[in-house]
């Protein structure tokens, strides 16, 4: 058993989950290490083999990797927003709607959400979490150009795409020992460059709210998945 899931297992889990963002991207480093995601896909080649605790115990990892990303989005959200300025940093100012390419959004009421099937949710989730790591990725460079000396902003898009690309794997994991249809191979790039800074920032701002929204919803699923299979 690697670091991660000794560290998933440990009763001190949730009361990690709300220390510092640093503190938390160090864990998640250790997630998304070149050896864990290797296994992790080792792993989901032979899901179906998994015995049902096994399943269960995948589930309950990747439900406490939820906890984590939820308040990490939450963060990278705030520091985002500080860092753009007018009209952005104004409390009245309400952001331009807009669609990011190639990431939906859970525009679907949290009531009907919860409806869904198990499947449906699990292949949403998995759909938006293999979107985002490169669409993160895209802002974070936009963002080494807009504002080159916000270094803290960088280390947190970084952080989140690496988040991303882990709680994808884990999520491929669950839908392989379900047995269940994954969605097809995503599209995460914003597309050209954008015509002036403010749409820059706007694009980049919509990416990190739908991050935190699918954040929302990937802890929502996974706990209510996890009572389903309980150790």
């Amino acid at each position: 058993m690697n670091f991660l899931s000794r560290w998933l297992l440990s009763p001190g889990a949730r009361s990690k989950a709300r220390g510092s963002g640093p503190e938390l991207n160090k864990l998640f480093v250790y997630f998304l290490s070149p050896v864990d995601r290797a296994n992790l896909l080792s792993s989901t080649s032979s899901s179906s083999s998994l015995s049902q605790q096994e399943v269960a115990t995948k589930i309950k990892q990747t439900h406490r990797l939820t906890v984590l990303l939820k308040h990490c989005s939450e963060q990278l959200l705030a520091e985002y927003v500080r860092h753009q300025g007018e009209p952005f940093s104004s409390p009245d100012f309400q952001p331009p709607a807009m669609a990011v390419p190639g990431l939906p959004s859970p525009s679907v009421p949290p009531e009907a959400w919860l409806a869904l099937s198990d499947g449906k949710r699990l292949w949403h989730l998995a759909a938006a979490y293999a979107t985002l790591p490169g669409l993160l990725g895209s802002v974070r460079r936009q963002q080494a150009e807009l504002n080159p000396l916000a270094s803290e902003l960088h280390r947190q898009l970084e952080a989140a795409a690496r988040q991303c690309l882990g709680l994808a794997g884990n999520l491929e994991g669950i839908m392989g020992a379900l047995e269940l249809p994954g969605p097809p191979p995503p599209s995460s790039s914003l597309g050209g460059p954008p015509t002036s800074a403010f749409l820059a920032k706007l694009t980049g701002y919509h990416v990190c709210r739908l991050h935190r929204d699918w954040a929302m919803r990937s802890h929502e699923a996974l706990g209510l998945l996890r009572t389903k299979y309980p150790l």
